[in-house]
């Protein structure tokens, strides 16, 4: 019984031993062995050899297993100096049109490179051939954070010839069938794709103001610019709050029908503070303050107005009457970058009707642009102009109220006065619940 276990011993530190020596003359890597240079060359020079031959003298030099294809003939004139027989079978090869593969097994067969590449070709035909007989596998993947039809339409791009997939929009699921070598790369680039989308919350304030109280605010639209040291508030104090103003064309035409105008504000102003300081004052009036809150790269709609009935005739004269938006509307994409700031993608619009013999005349002034903000900060949108017609009666307390004789002791004003609407759009990236609630535990 002893006598066994030191046999076995023995034999197993003889096995370690050739596995340790083996590792020494070959390096598996991939598909590719690696094996050990040794000592380079110092002259090697053949004048007129036989190929075959020479190819033999750098096997026996490098110690390794080598199998030359019978195809494999011709003569080799090579001067070559401190060189390893690796880099020396590498030249010849490249010299003279032929292949060097590194088989896993351990061992270098060498053939004509036109040989080879027939070879790769029949082998990938034949693998072609094995995956057009193997049957299908079938998945049912849930998509929990998106919609499949959208992740549907990023994976065919990576299935096989005989790859399927399909969308159930009843349960959001991919119904997928693919080739076994392929489905799980497959699979895994689809719970790559399906993560929960960030969100951002988009807040806007629609604020009307005088044309004349806008400087209150730091707005100089006229500037083109950042507010100058010329600008002030109510108080008295500098007002350069805004920047990166661009103006935005309403139409593409030679004599557009105006323009608005897009700025960003400086992350320490005081936004509320000073909305509210008009308001309070008058000055302005606040339309209205919207929050929706979008995910990333999907648009956002907001609209103020009201809808006109329009009466037209189908092909019969009957009539029909449809019913067209007029009003404020702010069209937001935002997209979160790389560096965690927002770029959106804002279309302003603003419409008005009237009536004439002809029916109904809508007027609309629009545009479309693009502004990089940072997480939180302030885009203003400005330009939207209206001309309102306001009447005030001044006159002598209490004898102005009297009726009839009353108009002797008053008179009247009428004054156009031209009414801003600004747009303040906010993106802030929305992290967790709380961001969104934060009222709520």
């Amino acid at each position: 019984m002893f006598k066994n276990g030191i046999k076995r011993l023995i034999f197993a530190l003889i096995l370690t031993a050739l596995a340790a020596a083996s590792m020494l003359n070959a390096q598996v890597t991939g598909a590719e062995v690696q094996f050990t240079k040794g000592e380079p060359i110092k002259n090697l020079n053949f004048q007129a050899a036989e190929i075959r031959s020479v190819i033999r003298f750098l096997a026996d030099y490098g110690k390794i297993n080598v199998v030359v294809a019978p195809a494999v003939e011709g003569t080799v004139t090579i001067s070559l100096s401190d060189v390893y027989w690796q880099q020396a079978l590498e030249i010849i090869s490249r010299t003279y049109d032929l292949a060097t593969v590194y088989e896993e097994s351990g061992y270098i067969r060498i053939l004509p490179a036109k040989d080879y590449r027939e070879e790769l070709t029949a082998i990938r035909q034949h693998s072609k051939e094995q995956e057009n007989l193997v049957g299908l596998e079938t998945r049912i993947l849930k998509i929990n954070n998106s919609t499949a039809s959208s992740v549907v339409a990023a994976v065919k791009s990576l299935l096989s010839a005989r790859g399927k997939a399909a969308e159930d929009e009843r349960t959001n699921s991919i119904v997928l069938q693919e080739v076994p070598d392929n489905i799980e790369k497959v699979v895994q680039y689809i719970s790559q794709l399906d993560q929960p989308p960030r969100q951002i919350k988009i807040s806007a304030q629609l604020l009307e103001i005088s044309s004349s109280n806008l400087t209150e605010l730091g707005i100089d639209w006229s500037g083109n610019g950042a507010s100058g040291d010329d600008v002030v508030d109510a108080n008295g104090n500098d007002a350069r709050e805004f920047e990166h103003t661009t103006n935005v064309n309403l139409d593409l035409v030679s004599d557009p029908a105006g323009s608005f105008q897009i700025s960003t504000i400086q992350d320490s102003w005081d936004l509320t503070a000073k909305i509210s300081a008009l308001v309070d004052n008058g000055k302005g009036k606040i339309i209205a303050h919207p929050e929706i809150i979008t995910i990333d790269n999907s648009e956002a709609r907001i609209q103020m107005g009201q809808k006109v009935p329009i009466k037209q005739f189908d092909e019969s004269g009957n009539t029909v009457t449809s019913f067209e938006e007029v009003g404020t509307l702010l069209k937001v994409t935002p997209h979160i970058t790389a560096e965690n700031r927002i770029l959106m993608h804002l279309m302003p619009e603003r419409s008005s009707y009237e009536y004439d013999a002809n029916g109904v005349i809508i007027n609309t002034n629009n545009a479309e642009t693009n502004v990089v903000v940072d997480n939180g900060q302030t885009a203003v949108i400005g330009g939207l102009t209206t001309q309102d017609e306001v009447e005030s009666k001044t006159g002598i307390p209490i004898l102005m109220d009297i009726p009839i004789i009353g108009t002797l002791f008053s008179y009247s004003n009428k004054r156009v006065e031209n009414r801003d609407l600004v747009i303040f759009v906010t993106p802030t990236i929305v992290e967790d619940f709380a961001s969104i609630n934060p009222d709520k535990p």
